[in-house]
């Protein structure tokens, strides 16, 4: 079992790894990790939401595409109840810690403002009006953010 687990950490990190690489090579602008920290942070929130109402749950797995990033977080064995606040938690994160960032650059001025409010608003619409707010509105077994 513990096998197991290492594995999908190893995987969960390197696809992580190869999604930031293959993004800031591309656009080569260090934006990059804060729109892929807000990523991470929405998928640990599915992640550790779920993993508090059940133990089917797997680490997120991102997909590395230039200029847009994929991940998935599975979890079977949810009640409806559950699969809608597993659904929800992420967004909450990934808009919480967008908000840090943009506190963050009030205090120690980072970078413009048009990118950060970018971010919250695309974790806002894209995800609690999109992707996962409908599926907190069907309550379905797979977790996914879309960016």
């Amino acid at each position: 079992m513990l096998k197991t687990k290492n594995k999908n950490l190893f995987y969960s990190i390197a696809s992580f790894a190869a999604l930031a690489a293959i993004n800031y090579t591309v656009v080569h602008n260090p934006l990059v990790f804060l729109f892929l920290t807000v990523l991470l942070t929405h998928e640990l929130g599915h992640y550790f939401f779920a993993k508090k109402y059940t133990d089917q749950v797997s680490l997120p797995i991102f997909i590395p595409i230039p200029f847009f990033a994929i991940a998935f977080t599975k979890v079977k064995g949810l009640t409806n109840f559950a699969k809608k606040r597993v659904s929800l938690a992420g967004p909450l994160v990934g808009s919480l810690t967008a908000i840090l960032f943009i506190f963050a650059n009030i205090i120690f001025r980072f970078t413009s403002y048009i990118p950060l409010f970018v971010l919250l608003f695309g974790e806002i619409v894209f995800n609690w009006l999109g992707t996962d707010g409908s599926k907190y509105r069907s309550a379905s077994r797979s977790m996914s953010c879309t960016y």
